[in-house]
């Protein structure tokens, strides 16, 4: 897996927002993007790479996924989180730990960005935690993450907020020290009183525990907080069209918020969601009916939000399969995320080609300050995607490389899977191959973050 200057010849190129009439693309000695253009002649010790009418795309940016590291490797790590990454054409991360130890310090964060170097095969900016606990040394943080992870409602690994007046005692303080909010947005006390109200199916069905009404109000009372304090506010994995349209609003009418939702928010609906077995589509926020899938996929054709992550959470299968009760809400998904967002299009008249690809390259890019990523233009880091667009498969979950070896996805036919994909310029990925050993670096904010304390 050489690294060298190396020409691109002969493809169909998007670069982060549209299809572009340029067909070739050069790299340079230093891991950069040197020239777009048609008919390039191939230079000295340049090698040449014949795409043969393909796609050439950015490396993808997956801004939201658990690899759970450090503390809880046994359920993925960057190791095999990362190679799953490249199997689904994803070059950069954006992860939030969700087990203890909270990056909640700058000193927890600098540890962990410099233990990844050698671990991940993918570049990586983790986001920092916003907890009390957090509130004294929230300032640390700044300069270090892309933003500070919230949860409002509970999931995985935490409460969720008691009360208003912690929310604006956290939104205040992000605010203060400024640095961005990304939220988890759920009302606990609708959930609780869903619960409570549930009757015969409802009581195993996770969208009626975890209503729409539940993700709204969380919504629209952190964009009124975030308001009042001042604080940069983004929603994290939107799964009702209600939530999406309050954040579109909200950011039309000129406050800092935005938001992104999931895959499986654009694919399946809550009747498939109950009925797929070992609550392999259990999720928090619940996926939800068809008309929220298709209110969120206007939302993503027009642009409206600020791209698709996979909120990619593996756990053991043995764990998803316990009675609904027991079983861990989130599922693998990083390994199919260029597949997914293709089907999504090919799927849904709302969403085009185009902006389905943008919202895992440029947009999510620029809404996390990775100017370098998701992107074909000169200057910005060479990670590239090669896949042919008329090549079909069937997803067979025993060959996804991140660990937990299942997918909610088994079984069905997609397209586009990556071939081969680079990392700053290098080779790192062809599909049947191991990949390459971790060259992944911290990047936005991170990048500077490794000097000493």
């Amino acid at each position: 897996m050489e690294a060298q200057p190396t020409l691109f010849r002969g493809g169909r190129l998007f670069d982060g927002d549209r299809f572009i009439d340029a067909t070739d693309l050069r790299t340079d000695g230093l891991g950069r993007i040197s020239e777009l253009g048609t008919d390039l002649e191939a230079q000295d010790q340049e090698r040449v790479v014949e795409l043969g009418g393909r796609w050439l795309l950015p490396g993808l940016v997956d801004c939201h996924v658990h690899f759970r590291e450090p503390g809880l490797v046994r359920k993925e790590g960057y190791l095999t989180g990362s190679a799953g990454a490249l199997h689904g054409g994803v070059t950069t991360v954006c992860e939030i730990q969700n087990n203890p130890p909270l990056m909640e310090t700058g000193e927890v964060m600098r540890k962990k960005l410099a233990d990844l170097r050698g671990v991940s095969r993918v570049d990586y900016a983790p986001y920092g935690s916003l907890t009390e606990a957090s509130l004294p040394t929230l300032h640390e943080l700044v300069g270090l993450c892309p933003a500070v992870k919230c949860f409002l409602g509970c999931s995985t690994g935490a409460g969720g907020v008691k009360d208003e007046a912690t929310m604006r005692a956290l939104f205040a303080r992000a605010a203060e020290v400024g640095i961005k909010i990304v939220a988890h947005c759920e009302d606990n006390r609708v959930m609780d009183a869903a619960a409570e109200s549930a009757e015969g199916d409802q009581v195993e069905r996770h969208d009626y525990r975890r209503p729409v009404e539940a993700e709204v109000q969380s919504v629209r009372d952190a964009i009124r907080v975030a308001d009042e304090v001042g604080a940069v506010l983004h929603v994290f994995h939107i799964s009702t069209a209600e939530g999406g349209r309050l954040v579109a609003e909200a950011r039309a009418a000129g406050q800092p918020v935005t938001g992104t939702t999931a895959p499986h928010y654009l694919i399946a609906d809550a009747e498939e969601a109950a009925a797929i077995h070992e609550n392999r589509f259990k999720v928090n926020p619940s996926i939800k009916s068809i008309d929220n899938q298709r209110g969120l996929r206007e939302m993503v054709g027009q642009r409206l939000l600020e791209g698709v992550g996979t909120d990619h959470a593996p756990h053991p299968l043995e764990e998803k399969a316990r009675p609904y009760a027991k079983a861990p809400a989130g599922f693998p998904s990083i390994d199919l995320l260029l597949p997914l967002l293709i089907a999504i299009a090919d799927d849904a008249d709302e969403v085009s080609l185009e902006a389905a690809l943008a919202s895992v390259t440029r947009i999510p890019a620029d809404e996390f300050g990775l100017s370098e990523k998701g992107r074909l233009v000169v200057g910005a880091d060479a990670d590239l995607v090669i896949t042919d667009p008329g090549a079909h498969f069937v997803v067979d979950e025993a060959t996804l490389p991140s660990k937990s070896k299942w997918s909610p996805y088994h079984g069905r036919e997609l397209r586009a899977r990556p071939d081969k994909v680079w990392l700053r310029r290098r080779l790192v990925n062809e599909y049947g191959q191991e990949p390459a050993p971790p060259q992944g670096q911290p990047v936005g904010p991170a990048a500077t973050a490794l000097a000493p304390v």
